[in-house]
Protein backbone atom coordinates (compact mmCIF):
# COMPACT_ATOMS: atom_id res chain seq x y z
CA UNK A 1 0.00 0.00 0.00
CA UNK A 2 2.53 2.31 0.66
CA UNK A 3 4.41 2.04 -2.81
CA UNK A 4 1.10 2.21 -4.47
CA UNK A 5 0.58 5.93 -2.35
CA UNK A 6 4.39 6.83 -3.69
CA UNK A 7 3.42 6.41 -6.89
CA UNK A 8 -0.10 7.86 -6.96
CA UNK A 9 1.58 11.19 -5.36
CA UNK A 10 4.08 11.10 -8.35
CA UNK A 11 1.41 11.07 -10.89
CA UNK A 12 -0.37 13.70 -9.00
CA UNK A 13 2.84 16.10 -9.04
CA UNK A 14 2.84 15.29 -12.82
CA UNK A 15 -0.47 16.53 -13.68
CA UNK A 16 -0.05 19.63 -11.41
CA UNK A 17 2.92 20.42 -13.24
CA UNK A 18 1.54 20.04 -16.88
CA UNK A 19 -1.61 22.06 -15.84
CA UNK A 20 0.79 24.80 -14.76
CA UNK A 21 2.26 24.71 -18.01
CA UNK A 22 -0.90 24.83 -19.61
CA UNK A 23 -2.13 27.81 -17.33
CA UNK A 24 0.85 29.70 -17.60
CA UNK A 25 0.32 29.34 -21.99
CA UNK A 26 -2.91 30.83 -21.52
CA UNK A 27 -2.03 33.61 -19.93
CA UNK A 28 1.22 34.49 -22.06
CA UNK A 29 -0.51 33.89 -25.30
CA UNK A 30 -4.05 33.31 -25.17
CA UNK A 31 -4.85 37.76 -24.89
CA UNK A 32 -2.36 38.96 -27.21
CA UNK A 33 -3.80 36.09 -30.33
CA UNK A 34 -7.67 37.44 -28.72
CA UNK A 35 -6.51 41.18 -29.65
CA UNK A 36 -4.41 39.92 -33.00
CA UNK A 37 -7.73 38.88 -34.37
CA UNK A 38 -9.50 41.86 -32.67
CA UNK A 39 -7.39 44.27 -34.95
CA UNK A 40 -7.07 42.19 -38.28
CA UNK A 41 -11.41 41.97 -37.96
CA UNK A 42 -11.84 46.03 -36.75
CA UNK A 43 -15.58 46.18 -35.30
CA UNK A 44 -18.23 47.53 -38.13
CA UNK A 45 -19.90 50.90 -37.57
CA UNK A 46 -21.66 53.49 -39.54
CA UNK A 47 -18.61 55.34 -41.70
CA UNK A 48 -18.75 58.95 -41.45
CA UNK A 49 -17.51 60.99 -44.60
CA UNK A 50 -15.04 63.95 -44.03
CA UNK A 51 -16.85 66.86 -44.80
CA UNK A 52 -15.43 69.09 -48.06
CA UNK A 53 -13.51 72.07 -46.92
CA UNK A 54 -15.68 75.43 -47.08
CA UNK A 55 -14.99 78.40 -49.59
CA UNK A 56 -12.37 80.50 -48.49
CA UNK A 57 -14.67 83.64 -49.53
CA UNK A 58 -17.68 82.13 -47.17
CA UNK A 59 -14.95 81.37 -43.99
CA UNK A 60 -14.43 85.46 -44.37
CA UNK A 61 -17.65 85.66 -44.23
CA UNK A 62 -18.72 83.41 -41.51
CA UNK A 63 -15.73 84.95 -39.34
CA UNK A 64 -17.36 88.17 -39.90
CA UNK A 65 -20.77 87.56 -38.72
CA UNK A 66 -19.82 85.35 -35.70
CA UNK A 67 -17.23 88.02 -34.80
CA UNK A 68 -20.22 90.67 -34.64
CA UNK A 69 -22.61 87.82 -33.01
CA UNK A 70 -20.97 85.71 -30.74
CA UNK A 71 -23.97 84.30 -29.47
CA UNK A 72 -25.82 83.02 -32.18
CA UNK A 73 -25.32 79.60 -32.82
CA UNK A 74 -22.57 78.17 -35.51
CA UNK A 75 -25.14 76.79 -38.02
CA UNK A 76 -27.25 79.96 -37.72
CA UNK A 77 -23.90 82.01 -38.55
CA UNK A 78 -23.18 79.25 -41.14
CA UNK A 79 -26.65 79.69 -42.54
CA UNK A 80 -26.98 83.44 -42.97
CA UNK A 81 -23.21 83.73 -44.03
CA UNK A 82 -24.22 80.86 -47.20
CA UNK A 83 -27.06 83.69 -47.79
CA UNK A 84 -25.23 86.57 -48.11
CA UNK A 85 -22.31 84.64 -50.39
CA UNK A 86 -25.34 83.64 -52.67
CA UNK A 87 -27.73 86.99 -52.95
CA UNK A 88 -24.44 88.99 -52.86
CA UNK A 89 -23.47 86.46 -56.33
CA UNK A 90 -26.44 86.52 -57.91
CA UNK A 91 -26.99 90.49 -58.14
CA UNK A 92 -23.20 90.92 -58.76
CA UNK A 93 -21.91 92.63 -55.37
CA UNK A 94 -18.98 92.14 -53.56
CA UNK A 95 -20.31 90.11 -50.06
CA UNK A 96 -17.89 92.46 -47.92
CA UNK A 97 -20.11 95.95 -49.10
CA UNK A 98 -23.12 93.68 -48.42
CA UNK A 99 -21.37 92.78 -44.38
CA UNK A 100 -20.74 96.68 -44.40
CA UNK A 101 -24.25 97.62 -45.10
CA UNK A 102 -25.33 95.22 -42.23
CA UNK A 103 -22.76 96.29 -40.37
CA UNK A 104 -23.60 100.38 -40.57
CA UNK A 105 -27.59 99.81 -40.39
CA UNK A 106 -27.88 97.14 -38.03
CA UNK A 107 -24.54 96.04 -36.24
CA UNK A 108 -26.44 92.49 -37.29
CA UNK A 109 -28.89 92.76 -35.05
CA UNK A 110 -32.04 90.80 -36.76
CA UNK A 111 -34.91 92.38 -34.83
CA UNK A 112 -33.32 96.34 -34.63
CA UNK A 113 -35.82 98.69 -35.49
CA UNK A 114 -34.99 102.45 -36.37
CA UNK A 115 -37.29 105.70 -35.64
CA UNK A 116 -38.71 105.54 -39.20
CA UNK A 117 -39.80 101.82 -39.14
CA UNK A 118 -37.07 100.16 -40.42
CA UNK A 119 -36.63 96.91 -39.76
CA UNK A 120 -33.90 93.64 -39.19
CA UNK A 121 -30.63 93.45 -39.97
CA UNK A 122 -30.69 95.80 -43.61
CA UNK A 123 -33.24 97.72 -42.30
CA UNK A 124 -35.76 97.93 -44.73
CA UNK A 125 -39.26 99.18 -44.02
CA UNK A 126 -41.89 97.36 -44.20
CA UNK A 127 -44.10 98.87 -46.81
CA UNK A 128 -40.84 98.66 -49.37
CA UNK A 129 -39.93 95.44 -48.34
CA UNK A 130 -43.66 94.14 -49.04
CA UNK A 131 -43.41 96.18 -52.78
CA UNK A 132 -40.05 94.10 -53.12
CA UNK A 133 -41.73 90.91 -52.17
CA UNK A 134 -44.25 90.96 -54.43
CA UNK A 135 -42.14 91.94 -57.94
CA UNK A 136 -39.27 89.39 -56.90
CA UNK A 137 -42.34 87.02 -56.23
CA UNK A 138 -45.56 87.97 -58.56
CA UNK A 139 -46.59 84.28 -58.82
CA UNK A 140 -47.15 84.43 -55.04
CA UNK A 141 -49.55 86.77 -54.28
CA UNK A 142 -51.16 85.02 -50.87
CA UNK A 143 -47.48 85.09 -49.35
CA UNK A 144 -47.22 88.68 -50.04
CA UNK A 145 -50.47 89.51 -48.21
CA UNK A 146 -49.58 87.43 -45.16
CA UNK A 147 -46.23 89.35 -44.92
CA UNK A 148 -45.97 91.34 -41.51
CA UNK A 149 -43.54 94.08 -40.27
CA UNK A 150 -42.40 91.36 -37.63
CA UNK A 151 -41.16 89.05 -41.13
CA UNK A 152 -38.14 91.29 -42.03
CA UNK A 153 -37.21 90.09 -38.32
CA UNK A 154 -35.87 86.77 -40.29
CA UNK A 155 -32.24 87.92 -41.68
CA UNK A 156 -32.51 85.23 -44.03
CA UNK A 157 -35.76 87.16 -45.76
CA UNK A 158 -34.39 90.46 -45.06
CA UNK A 159 -30.87 90.01 -46.66
CA UNK A 160 -32.59 87.81 -49.89
CA UNK A 161 -35.13 91.31 -49.97
CA UNK A 162 -32.02 94.37 -49.00
CA UNK A 163 -29.49 92.66 -51.52
CA UNK A 164 -32.43 92.88 -54.34
CA UNK A 165 -33.00 96.73 -53.27
CA UNK A 166 -29.51 97.36 -53.46
CA UNK A 167 -29.16 96.12 -56.97
CA UNK A 168 -32.84 97.73 -58.30
CA UNK A 169 -31.53 101.19 -57.21
CA UNK A 170 -27.91 100.97 -58.62
CA UNK A 171 -30.09 99.57 -61.90
CA UNK A 172 -32.11 102.60 -61.53
CA UNK A 173 -29.26 105.09 -60.92
CA UNK A 174 -26.50 103.19 -62.76
CA UNK A 175 -24.18 104.51 -59.89
CA UNK A 176 -22.98 102.68 -56.67
CA UNK A 177 -22.81 105.79 -54.34
CA UNK A 178 -25.99 107.25 -55.53
CA UNK A 179 -28.04 103.25 -54.83
CA UNK A 180 -26.19 103.80 -51.41
CA UNK A 181 -27.28 106.94 -50.62
CA UNK A 182 -30.87 105.91 -52.27
CA UNK A 183 -31.06 102.86 -50.13
CA UNK A 184 -30.61 105.42 -46.63
CA UNK A 185 -32.84 108.04 -48.10
CA UNK A 186 -35.20 106.86 -50.27
CA UNK A 187 -35.20 106.42 -54.12
CA UNK A 188 -38.06 109.56 -54.37
CA UNK A 189 -35.54 111.89 -52.13
CA UNK A 190 -32.44 111.34 -53.97
CA UNK A 191 -34.22 111.98 -57.55
CA UNK A 192 -35.51 115.39 -56.44
CA UNK A 193 -31.96 116.41 -55.28
CA UNK A 194 -29.78 115.11 -58.34
CA UNK A 195 -33.11 116.93 -60.30
CA UNK A 196 -32.40 120.36 -58.58
CA UNK A 197 -28.79 119.95 -58.88
CA UNK A 198 -28.82 119.88 -55.05
CA UNK A 199 -25.97 118.34 -52.93
CA UNK A 200 -25.99 114.77 -51.80
CA UNK A 201 -25.21 113.95 -48.26
CA UNK A 202 -22.39 111.77 -48.21
CA UNK A 203 -22.18 110.75 -44.53
CA UNK A 204 -23.74 106.98 -45.05
CA UNK A 205 -22.09 106.05 -48.31
CA UNK A 206 -18.75 107.26 -45.96
CA UNK A 207 -19.36 105.34 -43.50
CA UNK A 208 -20.52 102.09 -45.41
CA UNK A 209 -17.41 102.22 -47.82
CA UNK A 210 -15.38 102.82 -44.66
CA UNK A 211 -16.24 99.70 -42.84
CA UNK A 212 -15.95 97.87 -46.80
CA UNK A 213 -12.22 98.70 -46.65
CA UNK A 214 -12.07 97.16 -43.59
CA UNK A 215 -13.21 94.90 -44.08
CA UNK A 216 -11.13 93.78 -47.02
CA UNK A 217 -8.15 95.03 -45.14
CA UNK A 218 -8.39 92.38 -42.07
CA UNK A 219 -7.30 89.00 -41.62
CA UNK A 220 -10.44 87.47 -40.23
CA UNK A 221 -9.99 85.11 -37.44
CA UNK A 222 -11.23 81.42 -38.72
CA UNK A 223 -13.54 80.48 -35.10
Amino acid sequence: MEKRHKKTLARTLRCGAACAKVTLFATLFIPGFLTLKHLSHPAKGPRTEAQPPKPKELVEIYSIVKSHRPDVSDTEAWTVSEVILEQSSKHSFDPMLVLAMIQVESGFQYTAVSPAGARGIMQLLPDVAKSLLEEISPTQGAKSRQFKPESLDDPILNIKLGVYYLHDLKKSFRNLNHALIAYNSGPTEIRNRLENNLELSDEYTTAVLSTYQNYKKATHPIF
